[in-house]
């Protein structure tokens, strides 16, 4: 490894545009990239994992469209489905968790969610949330069209 950290991060990007390059000429097919690169305040190397706020993780959310749903998905590793807390404002979900070991904080830019069409779903330590998104255009679709 490089002491330049602009020299690693440049080869970090070498290294990712070449793996995009051969999913288009068909040599292999990844199914998704997800990175978080998070620098300190005042430069350095980036620490390991995701650290939020004092000492909780803000783990990543994927955002998929399923059909008529919007699907999240995000790793909440060791919660119990009464430590978990989703709260929708606007075009914004939040969610956070903890217990006594650990603590997740994260949110992210979503569509709005039709109220009431909001279902949860832990399965081995993976949150599901699937809703119905709220559309500005027409009515407010409910959950039993």
């Amino acid at each position: 490894m490089n002491d330049n950290p602009n020299d690693n991060f440049k080869n970090l990007e070498d290294v990712l545009r070449h793996i995009m390059e051969m999913s288009e000429q068909g040599e292999t097919r990844p199914v998704f990239i997800d990175m978080k690169i998070i620098i300190p305040i005042g430069g350095g190397l980036p620490g390991p994992g995701h650290q939020a706020r004092g000492n909780s993780t803000e783990p990543d959310i994927e955002i998929q469209q399923v059909d008529d749903h919007v699907m999240l998905l995000t790793e909440l590793p060791g919660m119990a489905p009464e430590d978990i807390h989703v709260l929708f404002r606007d075009d914004r979900v939040f969610i956070w968790a903890s217990d006594q070991d650990r603590q997740y904080r994260t949110s992210a830019v979503v569509p709005p969610a039709v109220e009431d069409s909001v279902e949860f779903h832990l399965r081995n330590g993976i949150l599901e949330v699937s809703y119905l998104p709220f559309s500005r255009n027409t009515d407010e679709k409910t959950p039993e069209e």
